[in-house]
This record gives structure tokens, sequence and C-alpha cells, in this order.
């Protein structure tokens, strides 16, 4: 009998560790997809320094597939090409994205899988504060995650277009 409450004891316990890593693993994923939307939306003075900080959210060997602006989907690997499509049209363009409907799921005790939506705003930097020409849409994340001593990395990320609106004027009041 007192194997048998030993033994259920050690369960439990397992039970209760494994759980709250699953928790840890949640909460990490979830900060990984908001510094992904932070990091596109607030680059530094040195794009460089963002684009590597950017490239780190993901694992090295990593896959990020985004469209391009004929609506084509794009596969970036591993740490510098995806630096690389970070720094693609940051002295052109603003962007403003907003996420929601944020899922993760642990598929192990290391691994993940998610989704997200994000509605984004894109639009030319300049002076004039209203612009000939600008982008809004929405689009939903599939991402597959890892979790190593504490941290979690995508290990695989796509991005796939829903809605999209090529909108004729888009007014800036905060111009760069």
């Amino acid at each position: 009998m007192k194997q048998f409450l030993f033994g259920l004891a050690a369960l439990a316990l397992t039970s209760t560790s494994s759980a709250a890593s699953q928790a840890d693993m949640v909460v990490a994923c979830t900060q990984t997809a908001n510094d992904y939307a932070w990091y596109l939306d607030h680059p530094d003075q040195d794009l460089n320094v963002t684009a590597a900080k950017f490239a780190q959210l993901f694992t090295e060997d990593a896959t990020l597939k985004l469209a391009n602006m004929q609506m084509q989907l794009v596969e970036h690997q591993g740490h510098e090409e995806i630096a690389a499509r970070y720094k693609q049209g940051r002295d052109s363009f603003r962007f403003l994205h907003m996420l929601s409907n944020q899922r993760i799921i642990p598929t192990s005790d290391t691994t993940a899988k998610g989704t997200s939506y994000v509605q984004f705003i894109i639009h030319p930097i300049g002076e004039d504060i209203t612009h000939e020409f600008g982008v809004r849409g929405v689009a939903e994340y599939r991402s597959s995650f890892e979790f190593v001593d504490g941290t979690c990395r995508f290990s695989h990320r796509e991005g796939l277009p829903r809605f999209i609106s090529l909108n004729p004027k888009i007014v800036d009041p905060i111009p760069e």
C-alpha cells in the first residue's frame, strides 16, 4: 500500500511539473509572437541591430514564409535570410501590426504549434501626412515553436494573407 501511495504522489508531482513547464512554454511562446510584431513596428536607429534581434526569435534553421507584394508566398530560411527579409522596405515604408486571437498549443515538453491573426497597415515614409498609397490587411500566422532552456523560438512561421485592401490614402499624424 505504501508503494502505491508513493507512486501516486510521484505521478502527481510529475504531472504538476509537466503542466507548469507547459504553462511556462505557452507564456514564452506568446511573448515571442508579441516580440515578432514589436520588432516589425519598432526598428532601432541601426537597422542591422533590429534585424539581428528579429532573426534571434527563430531557431538557426527556421523557415519564415511570407507573401510578397504580388501575394506569392516566399520562404526564407535561417537567420541570414530572415534578417535580410526583415530589412526589405524599411527605408521606404512604415509598418503597424495588431495581433489578436493568439493561441499556443503544446505538442510536447519542448514544442508547440500556434496561430494568431494580425491586422496590418503599411504606408510610405514621408514628410507629408497624406500618402497616395497604402496597404491594409489581415493575415493569419501559423507557427511552430521550440522551447529550450526557458526560451521559445519559431522553428517555422507562415503568414497567410486573408484580406488585403489597397487603400488610396492613409493619413499619418506622426510623420517620420
